[in-house]
């Protein structure tokens, strides 16, 4: 778990620093308001995204990518593949 917990925060951490650089390297530079206003999602989700705290639906990065004129793929470029994954409720993978 240990593993997973440090894969998923340095995801979070680079997947934050991708919106905030394509954010400042919009033509005309985007303000955090002017992205959350355009990308129709709430301010201070895309406060917590941009601090690496929260892991983002497929729609909002959607919506965040069309924002910023680029393709999910531009929010993800460099970001590792995580190795672990969160496992499963205890008794889930048995079926129980």
């Amino acid at each position: 778990m240990q593993t997973y917990t440090a894969e998923k925060r340095a995801y979070l951490k680079g997947l934050a620093a991708n919106v905030r650089r394509l954010r400042e390297e919009h033509d005309p530079p985007l303000s955090q308001t002017d992205l959350y206003e355009a990308a129709k999602v709430h301010r201070t989700q895309l406060g917590r995204i941009e601090a690496g705290e929260t892991e983002p639906r497929v729609m909002v990065l959607h919506a965040l990518a069309d924002a910023l004129g680029v393709t999910i793929d531009a929010l993800i470029t460099g970001l590792p593949v995580p190795k672990e994954r969160k496992p499963s409720p205890k008794g889930k993978r048995d079926g129980k």
